[in-house]
């Protein structure tokens, strides 16, 4: 819970991260994938459901598309990681990948497509892409810290 609380305070303070290529990475996507691979499924969707939250707090006027979005996909992530394919770096890279597209699809699907939105292809070309790309690069040392802090206060961890 403290880190999606830094890492939101993170995103939203004007001037600590740069926009490259016109978007920031939304770090608190990247601290959800990330707990709820360690995690069980409920646990996992709590969190996907908090840090959804504060992404729409963040990102959008309206609590629900990052919310609704992030919880289910955490919640998969966490039953899938648990139960299907085991949680280790490679495969967590490909559960970063697809989970971050899909839910920045989700996004520009609710948002910009669905109601028509004029010039929706340039936004999608100049932010949503770079989001997308930073999201799951930043994703990378937060499985790492996420790593260290599981396998250092979990004792079933091995």
């Amino acid at each position: 819970m403290i880190e999606l609380i830094l890492t939101f305070i993170l995103c939203t303070t004007p001037g600590l991260l740069p926009e490259i290529f016109g978007a920031k990475p939304a770090l608190v996507v990247c601290v959800a994938l990330t707990v709820a691979v360690f995690e069980r499924e409920i646990p996992a969707m709590i969190i996907g459901l908090l840090a959804g939250i504060l992404t729409d707090l963040g990102y959008t006027d309206s609590i629900g598309i990052f919310a609704i979005s992030l919880t289910i996909i955490c919640f998969i992530v966490g039953y899938a990681a648990n139960n299907l394919i085991v949680a280790k770096f490679f495969n967590y890279l490909l559960y970063a990948f697809v989970a971050v597209g899909l839910l920045f699809m989700i996004y520009f699907l609710v948002i910009f497509v669905i109601p028509g939105t004029e010039h929706m292809w340039d936004y999608f070309v100049a932010h949503i892409v770079s989001r997308m790309v930073q999201t799951f690069l930043f994703s990378i040392p937060f499985y790492f810290l996420n790593h260290f802090i599981y396998s250092t206060l979990s004792p079933e961890a091995g």
